[in-house]
């Protein structure tokens, strides 16, 4: 079975069990119907907008569907409409749900497939037989939500505009007028459900559509001038070039066929690359300057835009997202999220956008992965959000997915405006005073800062990237055999499994390595840069001309990154401290320095035991994991967040006190003794150590040591006061 990240890269969707979806629809929809006031009427919810940016086939649409015709359901009942309109249409429930997918409701997604399995599941849920399926075509969009300009960018023809560009303002302007009375004819027409009304509707439609269509081939230009180069100087000239065809075309005369055929090509180019989606001139109705306010009581304050966001949108890292978009995406996301971290999940980015897409007065409930609360995705998504004045006022931190796939989510639901007022936020179902961007109880804190000491005393590994390069010990001893000179270019190479599993910590493979030799050098050793040329080349040429591919192809003899800096840190101490980047537990251990490290080990150029005291002790650990991620429910370390940071006793790390090494070292000592008179790795010796169940006197001797160094730790930050927790 995929898992949820997997398929929603194949397929643009992916399934979002019912019950986790109605739990965010109705906490999303909850602080909406609140500003209404109790007496609401059907009026007044269908003013709603509710919006669904990455919808699949549909679930949190028709989930949204449900409880709204409930809402007005209840509005009829009291006040005392309900016999009537069963009359005139029979099922109430079902005619309010084909109201509701006609007004209230709004999706758009990447994939054109999921964008028809959400019309039909619209269609289930507001089946009648006597009457045809409800229009939603104008309301249910192809297109990808993160790509688009809205009307200041349209107008300046620029994706962060300073100034506007009068000739677009003019056009913008006109398409608007006419798409907005248009659209909100359509929308009119929401109770004529009969065939000669849904016609109506299409014509209504199309109609709208050709009224925006050159402010959408303007759009289209100008973000496909974005994405057409790598480097900011030339996306302006190329901006520039655009604008200028543009308004030669707008103008007619000479030369503005000439102009509207080259501007044709550009825009199919840019719309089969990116399906671009610009949501201000999609959904005009929505976006208009003049559109009352239902959260505000109809007024009119320029402002309202959508009420609530909802949904479940894709997951995926910046590795993920590198592979799967086009060129220049990642760069995309940083203009479309100011300030945003080049490392996020995609997901924070949904976040964002969905801010973008309410008004002055909302609301959004997403799922995201774990992940959200944690790092640079959090530095990107929740953090910028709170601190642009959102709150949150309800979330699930962590939550594995429901079904078979590995996936730990967490259910986020922020709000600002009128909707914030009488919230009482909730945190895993519990009431608290407030929730900070971690997905913890508390106020929004400023983050931990890195220390001058700390600088270049975390590194990570090599990153190999080419299998090619390792060697068995059988295939190693027999190249040395073959040339001694052969042992010079090949290391033992160790990541985070071998240090975790191993009971002795040592590895299993080697690895060729030329550092960065150029490739003349590397031929002096013809053995080896036999089998680099032929495992290792043929895979780096088959990769993108982008700065990476480019690179790696050039120097195909070399790791990926070598990390030199790393290697030279090492270099005068016979050992050093390593951690794996990702594990169940904080695990710190050392290493000799005669190998190469992958890139899933942290190296510490630490060589004594009070710098493993302090990061072993319980002192370092919740600190890394509060500002660290995590990978599923373990713990993805990251130096720069929770090493760079993290106060030491004595200001620089590499200080030594001798309490810190006696304990350290008598903790180290039997902690490796444990682990290869029972033939275990780290992982299982914590395992151990940390189930209250075990009694083994081995076991019970370690805790003893290690709230003994705990203790210690706590006696050099000058905490004798405090208590060392079994």
């Amino acid at each position: 079975m995929l898992q949820p990240s997997e398929a929603r890269r194949r397929t643009g969707s992916h399934y979002t069990p019912r019950s986790l979806t109605e739990k965010v629809v109705r906490r999303t929809l909850e602080p909406l119907l609140a500003c209404l006031g109790p007496e609401r009427t059907p009026e007044q919810i269908l003013q709603l907008k509710i919006c669904d940016p990455a919808m699949g086939s549909g679930a949190f649409l028709v989930a949204t569907c449900r409880e709204l015709a409930n809402e007005i359901v209840a509005a009829w009942t009291r006040s005392g409409e309900l016999a009537h309109v069963v009359e005139l249409y029979g099922d109430a429930h079902l005619h309010a749900r084909r109201l509701v997918a006609e007004t209230c409701l709004y999706g758009v997604d990447k994939n054109p497939a999921a964008v028809e399995l959400a019309k039909l599941s619209l269609w289930l849920v507001t089946m009648d037989r006597e009457r045809p399926f409800s229009f939603v075509d104008h309301a249910l969009r192809h297109g990808d939500s993160l790509v688009g300009l809205d009307f200041k960018q349209i107008a300046a023809f620029h994706w962060a505009p300073e100034r506007q560009v009068e000739t677009f303002e003019a056009l913008l302007q006109d398409a608007l007028d006419q798409a907005v009375e248009l659209r909100q004819e359509l929308q009119r027409q929401a109770d004529h459900d009969d065939a000669a009304g849904q016609a109506e509707k299409r014509r209504l439609f199309e109609f709208s559509q050709q009224a925006i269509d050159k402010v959408r081939v303007v759009a289209d230009l100008c973000v496909g001038a974005f994405f057409a180069k790598d480097k900011d100087a030339a996306r302006e000239r190329e901006r520039e070039r655009r604008k200028d065809l543009a308004e030669l075309w707008l103008a007619g005369g000479k030369g503005a066929e000439a102009a509207h055929q080259e501007i044709l090509a550009l825009v199919d180019a840019a719309r089969e690359q990116l399906a671009p989606f610009h949501w201000w001139i999609e959904l005009p109705e929505v976006f208009f300057l003049e559109r009352p306010d239902p959260l505000q009581g109809g007024v009119v304050n320029g402002a309202a835009l959508m009420e609530g966001v909802v949904g479940n949108p894709p997951f995926g890292g910046k590795n993920t997202i590198g592979e799967s978009t086009p060129a220049g995406f990642l760069d995309w996301l940083k203009v479309c999220s100011p300030g945003a971290h080049g490392n996020s999940d995609l997901s924070a980015h949904f976040f964002r956008r969905a801010a973008t897409l309410l008004g002055e007065h909302g609301a959004m409930g997403l799922v995201a992965t774990n992940t959200i609360a944690q790092g640079d995705t959090r530095a990107t998504g929740l953090q910028a959000l709170v601190n642009s004045g959102w709150q949150l006022y309800d979330a699930t931190p962590t939550l594995p997915w429901p079904g078979a796939a590995a996936v730990t989510v967490s259910l986020v639901h922020l709000a600002r405006g009128r909707v914030r007022e009488g919230l009482v936020p909730a945190l895993d179902g519990h009431s608290v005073p407030s929730i900070n961007s971690r997905l913890k109880a508390g106020e929004e804190r400023a983050d931990a800062v890195p220390l001058a000491p700390h600088a270049s005393a975390a590194f990570v590994g090599s990153y190999v990237l080419g299998m090619g390069f390792t060697l068995t010990p059988d295939e190693r001893a027999a190249l040395v055999k073959k040339s001694p000179r052969n042992a010079e270019r090949t290391f033992p190479y160790l990541g985070g499994e071998e240090v975790n599993s191993s009971p002795t910590q040592s590895f299993d493979r080697y690895v060729i390595s030329f550092g960065t030799l150029p490739l003349e050098e590397a031929e002096r050793w013809p053995d080896l840069i036999t089998i680099v040329l032929e495992k290792v080349k043929p895979e780096r040429d088959k990769l993108k001309d982008n700065t990476d591919g480019l690179h790696r192809k050039k120097h195909w003899w070399q790791f990926g990154r070598w990390t030199p800096a790393l290697y030279a840190a090492i270099a005068p101490l016979e050992r050093c401290l390593v951690t794996a980047r990702v594990s169940k537990h904080l695990l710190i251990s050392f290493q000799p320095t005669d190998r190469v490290f992958s890139e899933q080990l942290y190296v510490f150029p630490l060589h004594r035991f009070t710098a493993f005291a302090v990061l072993q002790s319980r002192v370092h650990e919740p600190w890394a994991r509060l500002l660290s991620s995590s990978m599923k429910t373990d713990l993805r370390y990251s130096a720069s967040d929770c090493f760079e940071t993290f106060p030491f006793p004595k200001p620089d790390p590499r200080a030594v006190l001798p309490a810190l090494e006696a304990a350290g070292e008598a903790l180290y000592t039997a902690r490796a003794r444990f682990m290869v008179e029972t033939q275990q790795g780290l992982t299982k010796t914590t395992n151990a150590l940390k189930d209250p169940a075990s009694s083994e006197p081995r076991v019970l001797e370690l805790r003893r040591l290690h709230e003994a160094m705990d203790r210690a730790v706590l006696d050099a930050y000058g905490w004798a006061d405090l208590e060392v927790p079994p």
